[in-house]
């Protein structure tokens, strides 16, 4: 069989460097300073920077109890609370052993990330096409975008790379029938399912709208033994997933961890007109942006225009990965409208992982993908139609064209400083015992408690404080309790919970009144040691 030129290793070695240097363009400035750039004005950066590391931390000392992270301590299984991140952390981990930064490591994920999910969609429309300019332009797309720009703090956003692999070994299957084919596609899924459980759900529905999108599937008798591997994979897959991520059913089962409907975000038709990008805000969608805010689905005019071209040029002749890309698109986009239709509401019912989505609206990253995949058929159309180097040049200025429209460069970030040095004797300190970070943040200021976690990759002891997707039931109780330290009855609740050190952050307290009785009430208790003190904290031992 002869093997598509445009999946050679040297062509998607060329690809990966194209797709790398968009990386470094469009997260400018980047690559200037990896190790001390960061998003950590968004504390789900921080999260997520904490979740990588404690995935790396713990899979090489104790992975039997790897959702048992050291935060809300002493609850278990609090991995669990938010998305697990697992294949990231297991790809960053020899970063992590080598003594690279949460901060570094995070960022480099992220540029990894977005090269790979580009590298992605280029091989499932290179496999269709045959064409590399199309294919490139799809990864382009997929890589970079409106709504994926505007995610840097979330890296399962960006770390999507299991779902267009997904999409190729569903398709390769289904016309080869082959088994190699169907291990792919358990795989491509279970590294969406240890990624992310939006990434997982969105894959689903994918899945299932191509498959539906696919009569010939289930009207060919002989593609029974293709059903059949089809349900296989799946099977194998679910065990898997279950098995690995079995903490989320038990936390499921003990706490509700239902999104309720009448809080849900959805986009309306408007987003997907709404952009941060550089040239169409400040042009026209700056107006659209302050309405829809929370996010941002346009697929540039350029992915627009030749999608309808994919369409336009044969409307007889809707070639079988058309048909699955407009079935993944329209899926995505209606049940990113959440409850605007009665769709959403069934799916909450039938299919339970959609009960712990917060944000509907993200559903619309399937109709990007979607419109990335049909740009590119398009292109190809295009191409095929009047092939000419003229041609080769406007398919250059497309995928230029297609990166200005998704710039958002220079993108903000702040300074990482390192780790605080209060932090020290705790990370010397042999003996056991947990931490708590004192002010204690609850409500809505508990991402504020995002820091104390990203410190505790310093030392790895349990920390009473945490910040996540979920919280545990007593978490406000808790918060009440803990910040009338250093009151007797606060000191007792922290040895009943084997907190051996207690970090005073002096300057993030709101009344100074109430840091200087804090800190006159301390010296006064005998239960209490000074341990090491700076202008900005204060760390004290229980003794």
């Amino acid at each position: 069989m002869t093997q598509n030129p445009a999946l050679t290793l040297r062509s998607l070695l060329i690809v990966a460097t194209v797709f790398l240097l968009l990386t470094v363009l469009h997260t400018w400035p980047l690559t200037t300073d990896l190790a001390g750039l960061s998003r950590n004005d968004n504390n789900d950066t921080t999260l997520n920077e904490w979740a990588v590391s404690w995935v790396a931390h713990q899979i090489i000392r104790d992975p039997m109890h790897l959702f048992d992270a050291n935060i809300f301590h002493p609850h278990r299984h609090t991995l669990a609370y938010s998305e697990p991140l697992i294949l990231p952390g297991l790809v960053g981990a020899p970063l992590r052993w080598l003594g690279s930064s949460p901060v570094l490591t995070y960022n480099l994920l992220l540029l990894l990330g977005f090269v790979t999910t580009g590298l992605a969609m280029y091989v499932v429309v290179a496999t269709w096409t045959n064409d590399r300019m199309a294919a490139l332009l799809s990864g382009s797309l997929l890589g970079f975008n409106a709504h994926t720009l505007t995610r840097l703090p979330h890296l399962q956003a960006i770390f999507a790379v299991g779902l267009p692999l997904a999409l190729w070994a569903f398709d390769r299957l289904v016309q080869r029938g082959q088994t190699r084919h169907a291990v792919w596609l358990a795989l491509s899924v279970l590294m969406c399912a240890l990624t992310s459980g939006h990434l997982a759900v969105f894959t689903f529905f994918a899945l299932s709208a191509a498959l539906v999108a696919r009569p010939e599937v289930w009207w060919r008798f002989q593609n029974r033994t293709v059903l059949l591997k089809l349900a296989i994979a799946a099977a194998v897959t679910l065990v898997v997933t279950l098995l690995i991520l079995w903490p989320y059913q038990l936390l499921h089962s003990q706490e509700d961890f239902q999104r309720p409907l009448d809080g849900l975000i959805a986009a309306t038709p408007m987003t997907y007109l709404s952009t941060a990008a550089n040239m169409h805000y400040n042009w026209w969608s700056n107006q659209i942006f302050r309405v829809v805010t929370e996010e941002t689905l346009f697929p540039g005019f350029t992915a627009i225009v030749l999608s309808v071209a994919a369409f336009a040029l044969s409307p007889r002749a809707i070639s079988t990965a058309g048909r699955m890309l407009l079935a993944i698109g329209t899926v995505g986009f209606v049940m990113s409208l959440g409850m605007s239709t009665p769709v959403y509401a069934w799916f909450y019912e039938l299919v339970p992982p959609v009960a712990g989505i917060r944000v509907a609206a993200r559903f619309g990253f399937l109709t990007i993908l979607a419109v990335a995949g049909l740009a590119g058929l398009g292109l190809a159309k295009l191409r095929h139609r009047w092939p000419s180097p003229l041609m080769t040049i406007v398919s250059i200025g497309a995928l230029a064209v297609a990166s200005l429209e998704a710039l958002h460069a220079p993108m903000p970030y702040i300074p990482y400083e390192g780790i605080p040095s209060i932090y020290q004797p705790i990370a010397a300190d042999p003996e056991p015992g947990a931490v708590l970070d004192l002010p204690f943040y609850d409500g809505l200021s508990a991402h504020r408690n995002a820091p104390y976690m990203l410190a505790t990759t310093s030392y790895w002891k349990p920390l009473v404080n945490g910040y996540s997707g979920h919280k545990p039931a007593n978490f406000d109780q808790t918060v009440r309790r803990m910040n009338n330290f250093p009151a007797s009855e606060t000191i007792e609740a922290l040895r009943a919970l084997g907190v051996r050190y207690v970090v005073v952050h002096v300057n993030d307290y709101r009344s100074k009144d109430r840091v200087r009785k804090l800190i006159t009430d301390a010296a006064r208790n005998s239960s209490l040691r000074l341990v090491a003190a700076t202008d900005e904290h204060r760390l004290y031992r229980i003794r």
